[in-house]
């Protein structure tokens, strides 16, 4: 073929297809570049970084040949928003949002990040779709299902106002806007993807807003957190009245009872600050040297919110009470499953 029949082939090309000044993008990277340019972030890619921030609007994220097979761009971008939520305005014009990723000295605040993206994809069912990448990818998996639910880690309270002002700040109606299309592009799609799909795991978003369960047996009418309750019933999580045929949320749990009281022993762990012995009780015989006194009166002391009387660790053995035959009438009387129950539950972060 010489050079004038290649010059005629590429004419009768560009002919025979018009509008090649059109290339097709993925549904799923426009709403989150869409969603991003909203917040004052250009997003740029390259192969010199992976993600980074200059500070000013330029976010730059790796192309996608240097993706994991389960990573995205849409991805990379809600990560990269969740990080400016973490670290607040204050850090918008800090390059990296102020962070090193080089050590573990940010770590916590990697971590409340997390936690932020988790609680913000929940709602939508696209905490797995949208999940963290790279080495993180287990604390992430591992976060239970209200990730900012009280707890020792120091992430937990770091995350909370990263996640307030996600849902009420200036940025809230973008990003709510963005995982709300992200759901609906994944209702469409989730259904015709193969099984090895990330997309096979999103699911539909539970109504009450909540992160939906992935088991279809479990109904919001045989859940612990639902309460009888004038209207029907009352979710104690969601604080909103659900319909028994529901399919059950991510913080579904069965109706507690005194069998599921050695797997939790949230009355007598943190939940709760004193517990009165009453007057005539048998711990006076059988144990007097564990009854503390002061102003209030004869308690049972809880060094680190633990009662002395508790043994076990719910795990490795059961929570026990030590002098069970004769603990005070507070703890004979508490009902399992009962509002003090599930109270003592909550406060500890037990939901689910």
């Amino acid at each position: 073929m010489t050079d004038d029949d290649a010059d005629r082939l590429d004419e009768a090309a560009q002919i025979l297809r018009p509008g090649l000044d059109r290339r097709y993008q993925d549904p799923l990277d426009l709403i989150w570049i869409h969603a991003a340019a909203r917040l004052g972030m250009r997003v740029v890619r390259s192969e010199e970084v992976y993600a980074a921030w200059d500070g000013q609007a330029e976010l730059t994220l790796s192309e996608s040949g240097g993706f994991d097979p389960d990573d995205s761009l849409a991805q990379l971008i809600f990560h990269e928003i969740c990080h400016a939520l973490t670290e607040g305005p204050e850090r918008f014009r800090v390059v990296d949002w102020g962070l090193e990723n080089t050590d573990r000295r940010h770590l916590v605040r990697e971590h409340a990040c997390h936690r932020v993206q988790a609680a913000l994809a929940d709602p939508h069912g696209l905490r797995e779709l949208l999940a963290v990448t790279t080495v993180y990818r287990p604390y992430y998996d591992a976060l239970p299902p209200d990730p900012l639910a009280p707890g020792a880690d120091p992430a937990i309270p770091v995350a909370r106002a990263g996640h307030r002002r996600g849902v009420s700040g200036p940025w809230a109606a973008a990003i709510s806007e963005a995982l709300r299309a992200t759901a609906q592009l994944a209702a469409i799609v989730a259904p015709l993807a193969p099984p090895e799909s990330l997309w096979r795991l999103a699911r539909p978003p539970h109504p009450t807003a909540l992160g939906p369960g992935d088991d279809p047996s479990r109904r919001c009418g045989g859940c612990a957190w639902a309460q009888p309750a004038d209207d029907g019933l009352r979710c104690v999580v969601a604080g909103a009245t659900v319909q028994a045929d529901w399919l059950g949320c991510k913080h579904h749990e069965a109706p507690l009872d005194a069998a599921a009281c050695g797997r939790c022993g949230a009355c007598c762990r943190e939940a709760f600050h004193q517990v009165p012995v009453e007057d005539g009780a048998a711990l006076y015989t059988d144990a007097p040297q564990l009854i503390a006194y002061d102003e209030h009166g004869a308690h049972l002391p809880r060094p680190g919110g633990r009662c002395v009387l508790l043994r076990g660790d719910g795990e490795a053995a059961p929570y026990l009470c030590a002098r069970y035959a004769a603990r005070p009438s507070a703890c004979a009387e508490f009902e399992p499953g009962g509002e003090s129950c599930r109270e003592a539950r909550r406060r500890l972060g037990l939901r689910g």
